[in-house]
């Protein structure tokens, strides 16, 4: 999953929903912040990245990071968070569109592009939530931008920027075409496909059966390759055996920019003080911190921000933590989001199992891993020669009742449902080379020679519909297909367009954004 979302996040189709999902959540909910959360990213310097000079403020990269995170967090829940955008590479994606943007603008600027006054209005115009009535307030227009913390300058020059883009990329689109071959290739594609019917033999099937003995777990201990497999796979999965410290903590935000008067610090930093006497004179931090704190991710908890471990948290504001004891309340600390006063109510020290306290465990997975792949394997084969002594599939391994409840623990027989055959992907089953090319020679009443393995898991296969291209259909066809390729072809083109320009550009990347491992 997390493949296919790191290649949309850089796609250009992505690219112009990246710039509508930011834009709602701007207008909507301002450039906002977590208050403390900074992924380990700490601006020292003024810039996120300079393209041939020209700067992007730290301030922009994070102010798109925040409104990017959102607005997944906003398609996709509570599962997508800090260590899922990490995973997909979200800080890098977001930094590559917005040097993106900045060789696009200067490309259009370059090639005499403009934009006029009236399609900027028609563009603002066309924005629903700009709307009153069902048609264009200005005071609506006013008051949604005032809220989002946006000048209507600012604004209409965002706009304008995005459609000098939008102008050159639909230039460059123009030298997208679909050839003769490619439309025929499309379509045999598209005609080329098969329904099956198909039995999974999981080793997760097979677990209880392949437990090993005590005594099996000691002889596998004992040997050189039992040793070396449970060393690798303690060295590969040392994550599971090792935690890090970790603390529960309150803070109390006052919200101060960076280049703030140093009249305004110390205010804020008078504010925090005298918070600080309070508590340490008998008041309640939390109550402090819902009346004072400035973090609306955390103020009506009472500053309560959970546990959190390294790499969570803006830099300073995570030392300063993870330097305190339970009960003890922090020095003021400064952030890119202000000045926090932090207080930790709990702390959990590290943890790090060795080898020798994991081997027994380690051994026994590994031992009841193999064993149940054996024993799946086993049994894949033993149904496979039932069907080709003339059993049928759904009657060797019968569907669960329709009421059944429950993961399915034996095998049984199931319905793929027609897909292609131009790429290795079956459904039900996943990637499958070996099975595709088996498919494509096979006939209809088919069943298929082999066992094939499968992500761990082994399957047989009857062709149920087996259906080729017939070319006498190809003209009905014709203009979805051409469509189809010349869309496809339009964001090659497009993206072949921007490497090319990020290619001849000089682009200087922030150290700090470097050493967050963006």
């Amino acid at each position: 999953m997390l493949d296919k979302m790191r290649a949309s996040s850089r796609s250009f189709g992505m690219y112009l929903v990246f710039g509508a999902l930011i834009l709602v959540f701007i207008i909507y909910f301002g450039p906002g912040s977590n208050g403390c959360v900074g992924g380990g990213m700490e601006a020292g310097s003024p810039y996120a990245a300079k393209v041939n000079g020209d700067t992007i403020g730290w301030r922009e990269f994070e102010g798109a990071y925040a409104n990017t995170l959102r607005a997944y967090q906003q398609q996709m829940g509570e599962r997508f968070d800090q260590t899922m955008a990490e995973q997909m590479g979200l800080k890098q994606n977001v930094l590559d569109q917005l040097v993106d943007r900045k060789l696009l603008l200067a490309e259009a600027k370059a090639q005499g592009i403009v934009v006029a006054d009236s399609e900027v209005a028609a563009k603002v115009k066309e924005a629903e939530f700009f709307h009153k009535e069902g048609q264009f307030d200005f005071g609506t227009y006013k008051e949604v931008l005032a809220n989002a913390g946006l000048t209507t300058d600012r604004y209409e020059a965002d706009v304008r920027e995005s459609l000098l883009v939008t102008k050159l990329l639909s230039q460059v689109r123009h030298g997208a075409n679909a050839s003769e071959e490619e439309i025929r290739e499309e379509f045999r594609k598209d005609n080329d496909k098969a329904n099956l019917t198909i039995v999974r033999f999981s080793s997760m099937q097979g677990d209880a059966e392949a437990a090993p003995t005590d005594a099996e777990v000691k002889d596998y201990l004992a040997s050189e390759e039992g040793q070396k497999a449970v060393a690798d796979e303690y060295e590969a999965k040392s994550f599971r055996f090792k935690t890090p410290k970790r603390v529960k903590a309150q803070h109390i935000l006052v919200k101060v920019e960076e280049d703030a008067p140093q009249a305004e610090v110390d205010a804020a930093t008078a504010k925090l003080e005298k918070a600080k006497a309070d508590i340490q004179a008998g008041a309640d931090f939390g109550e402090l911190a819902k009346s004072l704190s400035e973090d609306p991710g955390s103020k009506d908890k009472g500053g309560d921000l959970g546990f959190f471990g390294p790499g969570t948290m803006a830099k300073p504001f995570e030392d300063a933590a993870m330097a305190l004891e339970p009960g003890q309340l922090s020095e003021i600390v400064r952030t890119r989001f202000g000045l926090h006063l932090i207080k930790v109510n709990e702390v959990q020290p590290p943890e790090e199992k060795t080898l020798a306290d994991v081997q027994d465990e380690l051994a026994k997975e590994l031992l009841t891993a193999k064993k149940a792949k054996d024993l799946a394997r086993s049994k894949a084969e033993a149904a496979l020669a039932k069907a080709k002594a003339g059993e049928s599939l759904e009657a060797l391994f019968p569907a669960p009742a329709e009421d059944a409840k429950g993961p399915r623990t034996t095998p049984s027989a199931e319905k793929t449902g027609s897909f292609g055959l131009s790429s290795d992907y079956v459904p039900r089953v996943g990637s499958a080379a070996a099975l595709v090319r088996a498919v494509e020679v096979a006939n209809a009443g088919d069943l298929l020679p082999e066992v094939y393995e499968v992500s761990g898991a082994f399957v047989i296969a009857q062709v149920d519909e087996r259906q080729r291209p017939d070319i006498s259909q190809l003209e009905a066809q014709r203009s979805d297909l051409r469509a189809r390729i010349l869309r496809r072809k339009e964001g090659e083109v497009v993206e072949a367009f921007t490497k090319n320009l990020r290619g001849a550009a000089k682009v200087e990347t922030s150290p700090e954004l470097t050493s967050a491992g963006s």
